[in-house]
């Protein structure tokens, strides 16, 4: 697990959710994680990364260990597509 991603991740969902502290293997619902949330989320970690995430990524997200897998996953592909660009 990236943990720079996870502590970005981690600190954007403790702010959005406002909460001090996420287990990260507990469904974010149990922290009122809702639909409204779940778009604010992904739209500050598409800005945060430089990533898009797609609404069927974004649904297969339920505990915060699934989100930094999903997003270190994207941000992986993202920097392989960035090689050779110069």
């Amino acid at each position: 697990m990236n943990q720079d991603i996870l502590e970005v991740v981690d600190e954007l969902f403790r702010r959005g959710l406002q909460v001090s502290e996420i287990d990260i293997d507990v469904p974010l619902v149990d922290y009122g994680l809702d639909s409204i949330r779940s778009i604010n989320m992904v739209v500050d970690m598409e800005s945060a990364f430089g990533v898009r995430i797609s609404d069927e990524q974004a649904a297969s997200m339920e505990t915060l260990r699934d989100v930094v897998d999903q997003v270190t996953a994207l941000v992986t592909v993202r920097a392989g597509q960035g090689e050779g660009d110069a």
